[in-house]
């Protein structure tokens, strides 16, 4: 992957890189349209259409479960479950992961993937449509970023289109990957290191979003770290000079990042939290430990990063006479777009067109707009032309995915515009009209989509092509160690 150190050689390669970006979507989007994607409704869209309410009441149901990262015990269930009944056959507790399942329909090639997420956000309760603050139970879980209508219109996709895969007697196989943890970045990562994705053509994702759109800017690379040091306790009144302060070690070490961000990429982030620090300020603490996320446009820069917080948690432990440990929690890399499965996808958003808003939803928007102190612009109509660097710079697993198949991700608006995710306004419409309409939108342009890629297997051959030149044709490689065990954090 390209490095952004490099002077003006490494400017005029990364100016070619962008001419052919521009060049391959212009020629994705020149493409003639396949399958039905060219005309009106299809079968998928007149399925989803008669069984809205089947996937809102499941989506309302996950949204009331809201459970935490490798806890989604029946929000998985439920998807698995359902996916049973329509004639997949389920693999459940993947890679390590009770919550993790693999469904699959059909048999042979093409083999088309779709991802599905479950998860919930700690402290994010908050009761439906409502425009104010106002938490279901205080400090329960909430789906403030939206897994539950991510989940649902994932396996409807599927559902819908391996019905029109047997009536038209299409061949292929459609797999629903069942991903837990997205919001520790566990999910795919294990998934991948296993193996679930190989084999695979092509996959299909989607995200909750305030737009319309189809994703093809690379998200951040990310790590996740865990700091911890060990000093000696004493009372700190009585004899202070007996101990050796693990909290000042992390005071320290948190000193050197805040002088060290002077000196990284303006791409970069640096974001902690301390996780302990100790019980009680008259004993001095042997124990503390600090959690480090570090993002940027690409994973060897991250991990340049990495290599120097190690060098500032050692530098602590040597000033404080404590000793450090860093532990790697999670990796993964940044995602990799590929403009022709994009143009597929794009294809349909257009033909699908955004979600049709009415005064309900305007009014919640508006509301939680004011509440947020953002611009009152209400609710994204429009689909977004196809164009480079579409998309929210954060992390997501998906990374670890488009590294062994060819994937493309989808936004449709399901919040107002100026809110972000992991809020409590979020939470407000992941349950409420306003997001199932997100959601119906997103059902049928993936539905939509599987079919295409089903139909029309040169699609995914270039899809494929186009993965193995931006990988330089390297096999994967995870980040994780062999022996590493899927852990909440």
């Amino acid at each position: 992957m390209p490095s952004e150190r490099g002077g003006s050689s490494s400017v005029g390669a990364r100016a070619l890189v962008s001419i052919g970006a521009v060049f391959a979507l212009a020629l994705a989007l020149a493409a003639p349209a396949r399958g039905a994607a060219a005309g009106g409704p299809v079968a998928t869209d007149a399925y989803l259409d008669q069984t809205r309410a089947r996937w809102e009441e499941l989506a309302r149901r996950i949204w009331g479960y809201h459970e935490v990262a490798l806890h989604e015990t029946q929000s998985s269930a439920a998807l698995a479950d359902l996916l049973e009944k329509e004639g997949f056959s389920v693999a459940r507790g993947v890679a390590g992961m009770p919550t993790a399942f693999v469904a699959t329909a059909g048999k042979g090639e093409p083999v088309i993937g779709i991802l599905a997420e479950y998860d919930a956000l700690p402290g994010l309760s908050q009761e439906p449509g409502e425009a104010a603050k106002r938490p279901t139970r205080a400090g329960e879980p909430g789906h403030g970023c939206g897994h539950n209508l991510l989940g649902t219109a994932a396996v409807a996709a599927a559902v819908a289109a391996n019905r029109t895969r047997v009536a038209d007697k299409l061949p292929g196989t459609i797999r629903v990957y069942g991903t837990p943890a997205e919001e520790l970045l566990l999910g795919k990562v294990f998934m991948a290191r296993d193996g679930a994705f190989q084999g695979t053509d092509a996959v299909l994702a989607w995200h909750p979003a305030t737009d319309n759109q189809v994703v093809n800017r690379a998200r951040l690379a990310i790590s996740a770290v865990d700091v911890e040091f060990a000093g000696r306790t004493a009372h700190a009144a009585a004899a202070p000079w007996q101990g050796r302060s693990a909290l000042d070690a992390v005071e320290l070490l948190d000193h050197a990042v805040a002088l060290m961000r002077e000196h990284v990429l303006p791409t970069a982030r640096m974001h902690r939290v301390i996780k302990e620090g100790g019980t009680v300020p008259n004993i001095i603490a042997d124990h503390a430990r600090v959690q480090w996320w570090v993002r940027d446009t690409n994973v060897e820069s991250v991990e340049e990063i990495l290599g120097r917080l190690r060098k500032a948690a050692e530098g602590a432990a040597l000033a404080t006479e404590t000793q450090a440990k860093v532990t790697l929690l999670a990796q993964t890399r940044e995602p990799i777009p590929n403009d022709t499965l994009g143009g597929v996808v794009q294809r349909e958003l257009e033909r699908v067109g955004g979600p049709r808003w009415d005064e309900r939803d305007l009014a919640l928007a508006h509301g939680i707009q004011k509440a947020n102190g953002v611009p009152e612009k209400g609710l994204a109509t429009d689909v977004q032309p196809f164009a480079p660097k579409r998309g929210e710079s954060a992390s997501s697993d998906i990374g670890e995915t488009s590294a062994i198949a060819p994937l493309a991700e989808l936004n449709v608006a399901t919040r107002p515009l100026g809110v972000g995710a992991h809020t409590w306004g979020t939470t407000s419409c992941s349950a409420h009209p306003l997001g199932y309409k997100g959601m119906a939108v997103a059902e049928k342009v993936l539905a939509a989509s599987l079919v295409d890629l089903l139909r029309d297997p040169a699609a995914v051959r270039g899809a494929k092509e186009e993965l193995a030149k931006a990988t330089g044709g390297k096999p994967y490689r995870s980040p994780l160690a062999a022996d590493a065990k899927p852990a909440a954090f």
